[in-house]
Order: C-alpha cells, then structure tokens, then sequence
C-alpha cells in the first residue's frame, strides 16, 4: 500500500520531524477506520490530557535544590528523600511526560538548557526538609530530567512506529483496497499489531479524556480468571478487589440471555466505581466502568 510504503521512509530519516510524520499517520489512521491508532497518533500530537501514559513517557527524575541555614547556602544541592515512604518518593521522582511532540521537539533541538525543569510545589519544602541537620532547610525545589532522556523518548516513538509500519506493510501486501482491514478480523488484526508494536504485548494502556478511551488488547478468553486477573492488574486494580471478584462472578446467577451481571458482581461493580470516584482506584469513573464491562463480559464469553 502506498501510503505504508511512503510512511515507512519517514521514520527513519532524522531529516523528517515527528511532528510531520505523525500528521501523515493520521491519514492512514482515518484510511483504515482505526479508533487505537487514531487516538494514540492524536494524543501525542496534543499532548496527553487525561488516563494512563504509555510507558515509554514515565521517567525517573532528580531532585535538586537550594538549601540554606541563615549562615551557609547551598545551590543545586540534591534533596534527599529518605524521609518519604516508598509510595511517595516513587511518586517524587517519577515524571510524566504529558507534552505534546511539538513542545518535545522544542526542548530538544532549540532549547539551550541541557536539563528540563519543574518546580516542586513550596508546599512539600517543610516535609522534605526533614531529612537535613543544623538548621538548614529548603528554600527551593525542583524536579530536573536530562534532555538526553527526551531524545531518547522520541527516539522510541520512531522505532515503535516504524514497527507498526512494518509489520502493517507485511501484513497488507500489495493491496491497495484496505476496505479488508476496516472491519472484523482485519481491523482486529491491525489493533493487535499496533497495540503490540506501540505498547507491547499484553498491556492495558487507556488514553483519551473524560468522554472517550480506548481500551487496546483486552484479549480475555471465556472464563478464563488469569486473563481478566492480569487485565485488572494492569489498570492499577488493587489485589484484594480482584479477589473478591473472584470469589463471586461464576457463583452469581448472571443472565446468560439477557447478558446482565448477578447482584453479587454488580454490588462489586458499584464498590470500584466508588473507589474511581474518590481516586483510590486511580482511573477516571468513565474508564473505570468501560473497564469493567469490557473484562466481565469477555470473560462470561458475551463479547
């Protein structure tokens, strides 16, 4: 296919921006009728605004700071976290890497600064002046990463784009109609080499906002628990609420016909939505109940 075979060039040559080559992904996106691929192209496009980053966007960050006592400073000083619990300095140090391609490119190539900088909110300096003697305390904090880190994202956008381009390109041939890959099997076909090209095999990734997700290789075979346990656990469900899942979905008199969930897991239903609501599941509600459907009635064998 054409469009496959020009694509293909593009990732390779660093000649060719990203941005650039993204926009003419949209294309074949919009050719092929392909919701996953359309939505991750436009994510980094734009920038991702709300659910799960891919993982190739989480980055480990330092932080460093200025430290004073009255009589002596220190700049660029870097902060201990030992005072923190494994949760939050896990969460200090973790940078997500929300930014358009666009803003990216920016960074990398125009920017003089060797290092991208965020500002630690004043609030944390009292807590995180804890782990100092002698008075001294933080009089400013930030979160810094190294522009290196940045190529090396955009870097990985490439290849796994160029991936998905290739394997799309084995996979279509010469032909030029790609009425075949826009529904059924063949659009399932092109969402499972783009969902394992991108993001890698058998993971969750939901991106998108409030309104729309998109939930990519959800392969939940009928009553099968390990596959909807992973696919849970890969959302960030806690251990324990799958448990109590299993405990009632095969025992809960669910209408088979009707394809209606049994009282029991419709009161665990009701249990997880709370816990998104109040951010103790951390995905968004209207994730948390497309997540739901979509690994209850796989697994029940209704879709």
């Amino acid at each position: 296919m054409k469009i496959i075979d020009d694509l293909i060039e593009e990732p390779i040559s660093k000649s060719v921006i990203l941005t650039d080559i993204l926009v003419k992904t949209k294309v074949l996106a919009f050719k092929l009728k392909n919701t996953e691929l359309q939505t991750w192209v436009d994510s980094e496009l734009n920038g991702y605004t709300d659910g799960q980053l891919p993982n190739y966007r989480i980055l480990t960050c330092q932080i460093t700071g200025t430290v004073s006592n009255g009589f002596q400073r220190g700049t660029n000083f870097p902060i201990p976290l030992t005072s923190l619990k494994a949760k939050e300095r896990e969460t200090m140090t973790t940078l997500k890497l929300v930014q358009s391609i666009a803003t990216l490119d920016e960074i990398v190539h125009k920017s003089d600064s060797t290092k991208m900088i965020m500002n630690v909110p004043s609030e944390m300096y009292n807590f995180l002046s804890k782990d100092f003697d002698n008075g001294f305390v933080i009089e400013f904090a930030r979160r810094e990463i190294g522009k290196v880190q940045i190529v090396q994202v955009l870097t990985a956008i490439r290849t796994k784009l160029l991936d998905f381009l290739l394997k799309l390109n084995e996979e279509v041939g010469e032909n030029e109609d790609v009425k075949s890959m826009t529904q059924g099997e063949g659009k399932d076909k092109v969402t499972s080499i783009f969902s394992s090209a991108v993001f890698g095999n058998n993971t969750t990734i939901i991106v998108g906002d409030g309104n729309t997700q998109t939930l990519t290789n959800s392969n939940i075979t009928t009553r099968n628990f390990a596959e909807l346990e992973k696919y849970f656990s890969n959302s960030g469900m806690d251990k324990k609420d799958i448990s109590e899942l299993k405990a009632v979905i095969d025992n809960d008199n669910q209408d088979q016909n009707n394809h209606e969930f049994g009282a029991k897991v419709k009161a665990w239903t009701q249990k997880m939505l709370g816990k998104a609501m109040d951010n103790s599941w951390k995905v968004g509600l209207a994730v948390a109940g497309k997540l739901i459907a979509e690994g209850v009635t796989r697994y029940y064998g209704w879709k």
